[in-house]
């Protein structure tokens, strides 16, 4: 994945949202309607009650639409939809706000999308409004980040939650803290993957570095001033911190950020999840030691292809077989089939040797 620009013309969605509201469709955006109804398991649509035109139009709902991890997801979507024929609306909040992105689904609903697929700022908050789009005939999936899986078919992660955790604490250690109290930046209290992640990474450091503690954890609201002035106060008067964890891209800039104009560079350690065109900079001039995450463009191509599989009826199929054919990508591995789970494999670390080949 040798320098791959971002489009951002996946981003001029967000004006359409943000300027023209998330009320009810014109007559001329009139929901489809369907008869079929929904079991429990959020059967959703089937290949005989998809569009009548035979226009699939799949809507994919982001975190937010302001960081580049999120675009680049957004783009290897976009190479999958065009292949497969399908119209990609991929759309979402500029900030990690619950409120929008329910908007954005209940109008892709009143629209009468074919599938709607979503990564949640809250996994509760955004069940009810993919419960109402399941019910609609709709077929809903997550990616990224769950919702209750009551309200979705099947979800693609980027790795296994304790893979993510996992290697959180193994780059703390590696850092050099072996001792000491860790600060905390996460996106909200409510992320389920981040919180998940960070279980997992107490989990491993309990196990593994007894003497190292996460202390504090704090939300920045993925915005990256926040992170800092959040970072620069609690190091003010926690002289005794020796590292912070970024839960996400925009929280380990606000610290690094805030590293930086404390001259702590080297002194308090940063690592955390990474993404080049936010964190790189720190990571060559050395105030963050390391960064984890995955290969953006393959999740959102994976995405589309797990939805693929529900519009052509055979993510039952899927689900039993243990795999995800995904193409270019290979095959991937089914972790979970009773919460229909697909996963795309170990997260990667992001270091001086290797960041340059990245550009998202």
């Amino acid at each position: 994945m040798k320098k791959k620009m971002l489009s951002i013309l996946l981003a001029t969605t967000v004006c359409a949202s943000l300027l023209g509201g998330c009320g009810s469709p014109s007559s001329d955006d009139s929901a489809k309607t369907t008869t079929t109804e929904t079991d429990e398991k959020t059967e959703g649509k089937t290949p005989d009650t998809l569009s009548s035109d035979g226009d699939i139009t799949v809507g994919m709902c982001a975190k937010l639409m302001n960081d580049g991890h999120m675009l680049a997801i957004g783009e290897g979507a976009k190479v999958a939809a065009d292949e497969f024929g399908y119209t990609l609306d991929f759309n979402g909040p500029v900030q990690g706000d619950i409120t929008e992105q329910t908007d954005i689904i209940n109008q892709w609903t009143q629209k009468g999308y074919d599938a709607i697929t979503i990564s949640a700022n809250d996994a509760d908050a955004l069940t009810p409004a993919m419960e109402a789009a399941a019910k609609a005939g709709i077929l809903t999936s997550s990616w990224d980040a769950d919702i209750n899986p009551e309200a979705r078919k099947c979800m693609v992660t980027q790795a296994t939650e304790e893979g993510v955790g996992t290697k959180l604490g193994e780059e703390i250690v590696r850092s050099g803290v072996t001792s000491g109290n860790v600060l905390v930046i996460t996106s909200t209290l409510t992320a389920p993957n981040q919180s998940a992640w960070l279980e997992h990474c107490k989990n491993w450091l309990a196990e593994n570095a007894p003497d190292v503690t996460l202390v504090d954890v704090l939300p920045c609201n993925e915005d990256t001033s926040e992170a800092r002035d959040l970072t620069y106060n609690y190091l003010m008067a926690h002289k005794d911190t020796e590292a912070v964890l970024g839960m996400c891209a925009t929280g380990l800039a606000g610290a690094c950020e805030a590293i930086d104009q404390l001259s702590l560079a080297g002194e308090v350690k940063a690592t955390g999840i990474f993404v080049p065109s936010l964190n790189a900079d720190y990571l060559k001039s050395g105030t963050c030691f390391s960064g984890v995450l995955w290969d953006p463009y393959e999740l959102g191509y994976c995405t589309i292809a797990m939805v693929k599989a529900q519009i052509d009826g055979k993510i039952d199929e899927v689900l039993e077989s243990g795999e995800l054919d995904c193409g270019k990508y290979g095959k991937k591995e089914v972790i979970d089939k009773e919460k229909g789970i697909i996963c795309l494999g170990e997260p990667m670390v992001f270091t001086t040797d290797n960041v340059d080949d990245y550009d998202f």
